[in-house]
């Protein structure tokens, strides 16, 4: 299931007056958060996602690699993050998350597209490309 949070224009001209982050700013690996970092994390970006997951989850386990991929991919466009759900109950909550992998699409805090179950590299490339490029 995918759903878009559609930009609104004072919203749209917001996300472009953003300050350019600089590239030591910009992570290129993936970024293990928790309860402390993950409010920072989803609201500091223009565009992040969050793959919500367990140690326990086989799925999950399989997407590691592919978001390492993608974090190489998009360095200095996107950012990439992972919560374990286990530990993080509180967050998962909050964010209604009901089965994992789930994977969620933050711009500057603002949940704006999700996709739950396994995916491929290809599959989730085609949902950033589309946020991208309604963002610009």
């Amino acid at each position: 299931m995918i759903l878009f949070g559609f930009f609104k224009s004072k919203e749209k001209d917001a996300f472009l007056k953003k300050q350019v982050l600089s590239a030591k700013e910009w992570p290129n690996h993936v970024i293990t958060l928790d309860s402390v970092k993950f409010n920072e994390f989803i609201n500091k970006y223009p565009l992040s996602m969050v793959d919500f997951w367990a140690p326990w989850c086989t799925p999950c386990t399989k997407m590691a690699p592919r978001l390492r991929r993608l974090s190489k991919i998009y360095f200095g466009t996107v950012v990439f993050g992972k919560l374990n759900t286990q530990s993080n109950q509180n967050i998962a909550r909050q964010y209604k998350i009901t089965g994992i992998p789930h994977f969620g699409f933050f711009s500057y805090g603002k949940k704006i597209a999700c996709m739950s179950g396994i995916k491929s590299v290809g599959e989730i490339k085609a949902i950033i490309d589309d946020l991208l490029n309604k963002s610009s």
